[in-house]
């Protein structure tokens, strides 16, 4: 069937299960034409290449399915980076297309002429310079299944802007995709029953056992088999921030999140696990409080779905390289014909979480929302917790609200109930984060995204594409008028003198209703829980501004 590249690309794509990409147009419009002719996938008009990339990036996180984003030549496809960037070091399946100079003209310092395909190279599985017309459909084929297979990543797709219009007569067969393709992961890797076997058994001999779920178990969908697993065993269940969900947060057997960010005394009870069973984590610095924890005396059993990640970051009894998924429902089988009698520590564990509750956490003294203003932020994540569902998600951007929103706010829901950028920590993720991820969830519940006002003020120009959508985010800005996070490293180690930390306090609710957003304003923290349950009954797109205290440490934070 003769069509051009373009048509191509798009009738592969959408076969494959691709309904939405996000971006901006440019010199590839014959892209933009084919999907307007194909009419099975919607184009959201971004306001920025960087925000398109964070766009598909949450919705690849929300819904289990590819994420698509597009960008012109030069510097829109720069402006891709950082957001393809925050995709790599996540494990998180996102294809950007674009465009690159011409064929007939490369090489001749055009305009925006660039080397793309070697710029993106560090920062994907996988970079096609798609310089033969005739192959395009396979190369859009073998980029799909490499962004959602094996580690998820992103690939790029590099297509000369004259190519797009070129015609070739491809064969049917080269559309030929399985209808569900864009599902990650594509490809579950099982362990050998002779691996099953033996971790049940160790598992079975500790007398403190500890389940450290990260990012992979959420990629594989395990939290069903984790939090089966963990009523069976007695086993604890701690999670990285990017494993956030493995387990309902509010369950007997949750601790909370572990590592630098996580909680003092979910590290303490990791430390003194002498079996760790660690599902879909690289055992990070972050995560691992700079490699103190786990303790060096525990067995550490770790399961990846990267072969190269076993034993990497931490030294380990047993490395299987294995689906997270597969391998905690094949366990969990096993063990079920097993005696346990250490499920008899769950009270133990539960009480654990209480104590922090009341003393650290959303129900202590310092969570009330009494008094007279500026908010406190532990005070909003109580507030919020309180007034959200648990179908709700829960999305952050990076900085002190990320550590707020991870370590205190404790998702009821097992699932893709969380979403940060624990990867590369990127400023500005949050708001397009939180756009992708509503728009692959419109039926489910509210995703609400806590925010600080520095990170809010690099896309604040994404508020036009919500209204524009109607996408029904709500915005949280933690509003103190500093960059904190950078505020309280500079005070801790330079003897209180801080340099470029301080901005002057800005009226986000204005700018929000400026946008022709709902924009509301919290000044007091008895404001808050009212204005939220207000906020989340709102049908379009509401930003709250919280105006809260100049510095508050997380607990456990240091310099």
């Amino acid at each position: 069937m003769k069509m051009r590249v373009a048509d191509a690309i798009v009738r592969v794509l959408a076969n494959a299960g691709v309904r939405h990409i996000f971006g901006l147009p440019g010199d590839h419009g014959a892209f933009y034409d084919a999907m307007r002719l194909d009419g099975r996938i919607q184009h959201l008009l971004i306001r920025h290449e960087q925000a398109a990339a964070h766009a598909a990036d949450g919705y690849a996180r929300a819904s289990g399915r590819l994420g698509v984003c597009d960008a012109s030549s030069g510097p829109g496809a720069t402006n891709l980076i950082t957001g393809i960037a925050e995709a790599h070091a996540s494990s998180i399946p996102v294809l950007a297309i674009t465009s690159s100079a011409r064929l007939a003209v490369r090489g001749r310092n055009v305009f925006q002429d660039l080397d793309q395909v070697t710029l993106f190279s560090s920062i994907t599985k996988a970079s096609y310079d798609l310089v033969d017309p005739t192959r395009v459909a396979e190369w859009t084929r073998r980029a799909i299944a490499k962004a959602v297979s094996g580690r998820p990543g992103p690939v790029l797709l590099s297509v000369p802007s004259d190519v797009f219009g070129m015609e070739v007569d491809f064969p049917d067969r080269e559309f030929k995709i399985a209808t569900d393709a864009d599902v990650w992961p594509s490809v579950r890797l099982h362990a050998s029953p002779d691996d099953v076997r033996k971790v049940a058994e160790r598992l079975q001999a500790a007398h403190k056992p500890v389940i450290w779920a990260g990012g992979g178990a959420i990629a594989a969908g395990a939290w069903g088999e984790i939090t089966e697993l963990a009523e069976l065993t007695g086993a604890a269940v701690a999670t990285t921030f990017m494993g956030k969900g493995a387990i309902a947060e509010d369950h007997d057997l949750a601790i909370g999140p572990v590592g630098a960010l996580g909680r003092p005394i979910t590290n303490e009870y990791v430390r003194s696990a002498d079996l760790v069973l660690a599902l879909g984590s690289r055992f990070t610095n972050l995560d691992t409080a700079g490699w103190t924890v786990p303790a060096r005396t525990a067995q550490v059993i770790q399961v990846d779905i990267d072969p190269c990640e076993l034993g990497h970051q931490q030294s380990i009894a047993m490395g299987i390289c294995a689906d997270a998924r597969s391998f905690a429902a094949a366990l969990l089988a096993h063990c079920k014909s097993l005696p346990w009698p250490c499920a008899q520590r769950r009270p133990e564990v539960a009480s654990l979480r209480q104590r922090w509750l009341k003393e650290r956490g959303t129900q202590s003294p310092g969570a009330a929302c009494t008094g007279d203003g500026p908010v406190h932020p532990l005070q909003v994540i109580a507030a919020l917790r309180a007034a959200m569902s648990p179908k709700d998600t829960i999305v952050n951007d990076s900085g002190f609200n990320q550590i707020w929103g991870g370590q205190y706010f404790e998702v009821q829901r097992p699932g893709r109930s969380y979403i940060g950028p624990r990867g590369m920590g990127v400023m500005g993720f949050g708001l397009p984060g939180a756009l992708g991820a509503a728009v692959a969830n419109p039926d489910g519940g509210k995703c609400v995204l806590l925010v600080g006002d520095g990170g809010f003020m690099m896309v604040i120009q994404e508020l036009e594409t919500l209204k524009r959508l109607n996408i029904p985010v709500v915005v949280v800005v933690l509003n103190n008028g500093n960059l904190e996070y950078s505020k309280a490293g500079q005070t801790a180690r330079y003897n209180g003198h801080t340099t470029s930390c301080d901005f002057s306090k800005t009226d986000f609710a204005a700018i929000a209703r400026a946008f022709g957003c709902d924009g509301m304003v919290v000044n007091q923290p008895a404001q808050l829980q009212a204005t939220f349950e207000q906020a989340l009954r709102c049908p379009g797109p509401v930003l709250v501004d919280v105006r809260t205290v100049p510095s508050a440490l997380p607990d456990g934070l240091s310099f």
